[in-house]
């Protein structure tokens, strides 16, 4: 009886264990940046960069932008200078409330085509992510992806790629990259950037592309 019972809880930890392992998963992100001075001429600044990215993974209730949301503080202090604060304390703060899981963030790039990027873990409560980064300098333009979903039909997916536009946060209304200082009041919706800096005949044009790649475990021997 009593290696029953031994059996039934070694039974009862490796299922457990294989439960936790089920509800998390640590991803990379990386963000290949293609936005050169060939492949968007106009106006190109010669002091090009990104700010580093700020990113979190959320469940269905929060993002860090939204297309047709309003630009919170945080996000029009990363978009019109770079800065990580106070974004990363909105991020927190929903990390508090549980609508967020974890907050990652990368240095900034400076020379360019390159890469930014990052890990951090998921879960069940918080299997979708959003991530942003500005380009710089610029009014209030920044790079990134909302509510991306990273588990889908119960599983986490390996690995998805997605196509980087420029996005127009909509808190200063400059139409160059070295424009002046001009809050827009009230304050515009965030929106996919259509200036001519980012597009042609052929409508919008890329800045890169983001990558989310499930980052195994090294087999144990």
């Amino acid at each position: 009886m009593k290696s029953l019972v031994i059996t039934a809880t070694v039974a009862a930890l490796v299922a457990a264990g294989a439960a936790q392992a089920a509800e998390t998963a640590r991803y990379e992100v990386r963000i290949d940046s293609t936005w050169t001075a060939q492949s968007h001429p106009l106006d190109y600044p010669s002091n090009a960069h990104h700010s580093g990215l700020v990113g979190a993974t959320h469940n269905g209730d929060y993002r860090i932008f939204e297309d047709g949301a309003t630009a919170t503080p945080g996000l029009e202090a990363l978009s019109e200078r770079g800065a990580h604060s106070p974004l990363t304390e909105e991020v927190q703060a929903a990390i508090a409330k549980g609508a967020a899981g974890e907050l990652f963030e990368s240095q900034a790039l400076f020379k360019l085509p390159g890469t930014l990027s990052a890990t951090f873990m998921a879960d069940e409560a918080h299997p979708f992510v959003s991530v942003a980064a500005m380009i710089a300098p610029s009014p209030d333009w920044f790079m990134g992806v909302s509510n991306v979903a990273l588990r889908q039909n119960g599983k986490w997916v390996e690995k998805v790629t997605m196509t980087l536009f420029a996005w127009d946060a909509g808190t200063d209304g400059g139409d160059t990259y070295g424009a002046d200082d001009a809050d827009t009041q009230p304050r515009q919706s965030v929106r996919l950037n259509a200036y001519p800096h980012f597009k042609n005949d052929a409508g919008l044009k890329p800045v890169g592309t983001i990558t989310f790649t499930q980052m195994k475990k090294a087999a144990s021997n």
